[in-house]
């Protein structure tokens, strides 16, 4: 039988408390890698990324995804045994710096997807909901919000568990005994 890895995505909107609730579930685990997403573009957001260090254990081994999710990934499953991708929201708009191909990026993380899952290990993505608010004035934020609602659906398509976080409760809107239950 072939080992297959858990894939848990958590949504919510921003200061949904959807990092700290993955970190939760990561803490089960012995070995940890986090990847990052984050650039420190400026003071403020050097800040958040200090910040966020300070609250995971010194024991996890952190991982910046720069331009290359896939390889930082191959690299993280290496070491540990579940991995925290924070987040696919930042992520997703480092990737549309770089090209005007969304099916690129859909690509891209799909791609991811099935890394994980061959990996054996559990891995926790954590992306926004964006698609609850105003429709964005602009065209690249309507672009934004587009691509990243795709890739949303297409990661909790293939994730065993889907968790909304709201206000720091998270709310199951999918989860493996859900699917069995169906079939």
């Amino acid at each position: 039988m072939k080992v297959s890895g858990n894939i848990i995505l958590f949504l919510g909107g921003a200061r949904s408390g959807k990092s700290a609730l993955a970190e939760k579930i990561a803490r089960n685990y012995r070995n940890v890698a986090y990847v990052a997403t984050a650039k420190a573009i400026d003071d403020e957001m050097l800040e958040r990324i200090k910040k966020h260090r300070r609250s995971r254990p010194d024991s996890w081994v952190t991982f910046e995804a720069g331009n290359r999710l896939d390889e930082v990934l191959a690299e993280a499953f290496s070491q540990a045994e579940a991995v925290i991708v924070d987040c696919l929201t930042v992520y997703v708009a480092a990737q549309m710096d770089k090209t005007a191909n969304d099916d690129e990026i859909v690509d891209e993380i799909m791609d991811v997807i099935k890394s994980a899952r061959e990996s054996g290990k559990t891995v926790i993505f954590v992306s926004n909901e964006v698609g609850m608010g105003i429709v964005p004035e602009y065209p690249v934020g309507r672009r934004y919000r587009d691509l990243l609602g795709i890739i949303n659906q297409k990661v909790a398509e293939h994730a065993d568990q889907v968790l909304l976080t709201i206000a720091g409760i998270p709310v199951d809107v999918k989860s493996l005994s859900v699917i069995a239950s169906e079939a």
